[in-house]
């Protein structure tokens, strides 16, 4: 617990905070020792409503927040009247108020109320941190925690953050492992929401390998201007499917690096410099492995809004800034073709073995993925499934200039909704086309029925491995429950939708046949299903030998 806390005190000390305000209790010991033993100014008051009000004071002074810390029970309660007020006022207040841990509510124990979102509607982020746990990803996450919950403050219009800590006996701080330095990040954590302070970043660019990172953004308006900068930075770009960026054709676009990531000298040989991250988080796992193992470089997140989208627990900087502005603000001019062309290398190895896969295989995701690439007319909409549509797509869509839209629901990741999304897209009036596994296209088949009512046109690609396919790359593909609990093999015919839907239904037995029924399923009205029946084994063991380097 000692220094879970430290690492919490010490992160609000990077971030700016300098006072702190303690309302005396049992549970808030460790919180209370370890600010004493920090460099903040603490002050005390035995009765939390003054409390509120005299840290509300100090933060309206100072202009920035002040920390209020409290013990469990009717303490918290107390600061209530403080908050409402901050939140009203727009005055910057970071509550930290201690709980008793899970197993000791809702049973009786002494001092012990609901503290869950109790200030819900006064606040403007809340976040009930995990128990205490004494190791580096742990340290981190209460950091990036602390991040969070300052830079909601202060954002846009101040207000107040919430935080509740479960805390286990024992409270007192162990002084002889105590470390205030453990889980910094190499560059400590800054935010920035001035566009005249963009002008700052050329230094930090300059001579340095860095690489961007683009990943989907539905409202992305600002290709060109990311692209421009990459070629001033001489950066690769890497582009996830539905960022749209691989449309341009760019010879700085990456597209196979999920494949060739998974190889650890070849994340060695390629660590850069910085990092610049446009939108959501990507698709690509090994991608997300390579961040977190290079916390040590400066790692930009540009977003128009303040979106915190940090699962490595990496990134330093947060720009919150137009994405276009940013890159545009940029000037540096850098040399960098040799770092460039190593990531080029790896991206024609990859490429050319995937190409072999593709022309070998037989009714594999892959090659189906290509041809469908090649098939759809310009200007069409592409919505694809969660689960293994998307992560095929981002393996085997291969950039080139073209006019297609890929749009996919990666806001939760889940799988429910795709059938009456795509409907929805299928609006435009351009041709539309869903991508989905079979699982991703039961759980919406009742969507169907809009599609039927409103006489919209749809084309749902379902690549039908009968069951949870993506289960097979996971660990539980191990257990001897497997079949029964992840896969689920369900053995349902589609065919059915016929005289359920009215839907003009397609299960072709080999590729030509896909493209024939394609083809001619562009060119009807309504809905038309095309329902490939995949080998789930053979599937698996193509994509291990196709879809990475070693």
């Amino acid at each position: 617990m000692t220094n879970y806390i430290a690492a919490l005190v010490d992160e609000l000390y990077r971030l700016g905070v300098r006072e702190v305000v303690i309302s005396p209790g049992s549970r808030s010991t460790p919180l209370a020792i370890l600010f004493c033993e920090h460099e903040f100014e603490v002050f005390v008051n035995i009765d939390e409503r003054s409390a509120g009000f005299f840290a509300l004071g100090i933060a309206k002074e100072k202009e920035r927040p002040v920390v209020l810390v409290c013990t469990s029970g009717s303490a918290v309660v107390h600061y209530f009247p403080a908050i409402v007020e901050a939140n009203y006022a727009k005055v910057p207040l970071i509550i930290l108020t201690a709980d008793r841990p899970h197993e000791l509510r809702q049973v009786g124990a002494p001092q012990t109320i609901d503290q869950v979102k109790i200030y819900h509607g006064y606040v403007k982020y809340y976040e009930e941190l995990a128990l205490p746990e004494e190791t580096d990803s742990m340290y981190r996450y209460v950091r990036t925690v602390m991040q969070k919950a300052y830079v909601s403050s202060v954002s846009g219009e101040y207000g107040v953050s919430h935080i509740n800590i479960p805390l286990r006996d024992p409270l007192v701080p162990d002084f002889g492992i105590l470390d205030f330095s453990l889980g910094r990040l190499e560059y400590p954590f800054q935010w920035t929401k001035n566009d005249s302070q963009l002008t700052m970043n050329d230094a930090v660019f300059r001579d340095k390998r860095g690489i961007i990172i683009c990943g989907g953004d539905a409202y992305a308006n600002y290709h060109r201007e990311v692209l421009a900068l990459a070629e001033r930075l001489k950066t690769p770009v890497l582009a996830d499917p539905i960022s749209n960026f691989r449309n341009y054709g760019h010879d700085q676009i990456i597209d196979s690096y999920d494949a060739f990531l998974k190889n650890d000298e070849i994340k060695k040989e390629l660590k850069p410099e910085f990092i610049i991250h446009f939108g959501q988080v990507p698709v690509s796992k090994r991608l997300q492995q390579f961040i977190a193992i290079h916390r040590d470089v400066l790692y930009f997140q540009v977003s128009r809004t303040f979106q915190y989208r940090n699962p490595s627990l990496s990134i330093n900087r947060l720009i919150v800034a137009s994405p276009g502005d940013f890159a545009r603000s940029v000037h540096v001019q850098n040399d960098n073709d040799e770092y460039l062309s190593r990531w080029w290398h790896y991206q024609k190895i990859m490429r050319r073995r995937l190409n072999l896969a593709v022309n070998e295989a037989s009714l594999f995701e892959g090659k189906l993925v290509q041809r469908l690439q090649d098939m759809l007319p310009e200007g069409s909409r592409l919505v694809v499934a969660n689960s293994m549509a998307i992560r095929d797509v981002d393996y085997f869509w291969e950039t080139r200039r073209q006019n297609i839209k890929i749009l996919c629901n990666r806001g939760a990741n889940g799988i429910d909704g795709v059938v009456s999304t795509a409907l929805g897209i299928s609006t435009c009036q351009q041709p539309t086309v869903l991508l989905t596994g079979d699982l991703a296209f039961y759980h919406d088949l009742n969507g169907l029925l809009v599609g039927k009512t409103h006489r919209l046109n749809l084309v749902i690609v379902v690549l039908n491995n009968n069951g949870g396919g993506i289960f097979q790359y996971l660990p539980q593909s191990k257990s001897k429950y497997f079949k029964f609990l992840f896969m689920t093999p369900h053995g349902m015919d589609f065919a059915g939708l016929q005289a359920l839907y009215d839907v003009t239904y397609f299960e072709p037995g080999d590729y030509d046949a896909f493209e024939r029924d394609f083809q001619t399923a562009l060119t009807l009205e309504g809905i038309k299903v095309v329902n490939i029946i995949i080998d789930a084994e053979l599937s698996k063991s193509l994509h291990d030998i196709y879809t990475c380097l070693n």
